[in-house]
């Protein structure tokens, strides 16, 4: 027996129609695949700000500082 909670109110799943149960399905997959794509940028997150620190360390010194204006390049 499963229970799907909805505005507060519990629902038996094994009481819902066949329809209801393949929506219930698909929220839990949605909800699943939310969670797991919220991981995913915070661990995107954590590796830009890592990148960028270890860029700052050790690769931007002032020898690779522009001495003019540089027009963006076209791509």
């Amino acid at each position: 027996m499963g229970i799907v909670t909805v505005d507060e109110v519990n629902y038996d799943t094994e009481l819902l129609s066949d329809e209801g149960n393949l929506i219930v399905a698909h929220l839990v997959e949605a909800d699943t695949r939310m969670r797991e794509a919220q991981i995913m940028i915070g661990l995107m997150k954590s590796a830009s700000l890592s990148l960028i620190n270890d860029l700052k360390t050790n690769h931007l010194t002032d020898e690779a500082l522009a001495t003019e204006e540089v027009e963006p390049t076209k791509e």
